[in-house]
């Protein structure tokens, strides 16, 4: 295994495009063998400015302190036990030689915006980098705002759970439930949801 490193800086990314100066603090790691398209792909990256590393083989577990990885896709290097490539936590390039369907079957689960095609070209690289960066963080995004969407809709679960236990046993009215139990978050200092999930559980005891 061989391992070359330049400066650790972050990158850090927002929802609007991916500035260009920007890519001069991107670490990128590179797995591929030292080959020609390795070391064409090396020096492509260090011209755009990139911070690069490049390792070889596949580590056992994800790099740290890395933005993106651009990793060579090929049947022998999708054989090697390395689940960490699959949950997505870092953006991966692929650097593909061959369109055939194991290979296309690896890009899907890579969850792989745009490819390097092999033998590798200056032109493309670049393009393909921020188009890989902004899908992946349009991605993030989109998770971000469906946890907050189930968060927001667990709280309303709660809160309804708790209202439906004071209509059923104080004879309340909807509205009524929802005051009363906003004027107990009021008195002691708490969110709504916090008293719902007090009675909720009170309730679930003395059920039992």
């Amino acid at each position: 295994m061989t391992l070359r490193s330049g400066k650790k800086r972050r990158f850090t990314q927002g929802s609007e495009p991916t500035p260009l100066k920007t890519l001069r603090e991107l670490t990128v790691l590179v797995i591929h063998p030292d080959n020609e398209d390795g070391q064409n792909l090396t020096a492509q990256l260090q011209r755009i400015g990139c911070q690069v590393r490049t390792q070889w083989p596949i580590p056992d577990r994800a790099p740290a302190e890395t933005d993106l990885i651009i990793l060579a896709v090929t049947p022998e290097t999708l054989s090697i036990n390395a689940p960490w490539l699959f949950k997505r936590a870092i953006p991966i390039l692929p650097v593909i030689r061959f369109e055939n369907p194991i290979i296309i079957e690896a890009l899907q689960q890579l969850d792989a915006f745009a490819v390097i095609p092999a033998p590798v070209r200056s032109f493309g690289v670049l393009a393909s980098i921020v188009l890989t960066l902004n899908q992946a963080q349009k991605a993030r995004d989109r998770e971000k705002h469906v946890k907050r969407l189930e968060g927001r809709l667990a709280v309303n679960r709660t809160i309804q759970n708790a209202k439906n236990i004071l209509i059923e046993t104080q004879g309340l009215s909807e509205r009524e439930a929802y005051n009363a139990l906003r004027d107990q978050a009021m008195a002691k200092r708490e969110p709504v949801e916090k008293i719902a999930e007090a009675l909720i559980n009170a309730r679930s005891f003395f059920v039992k």
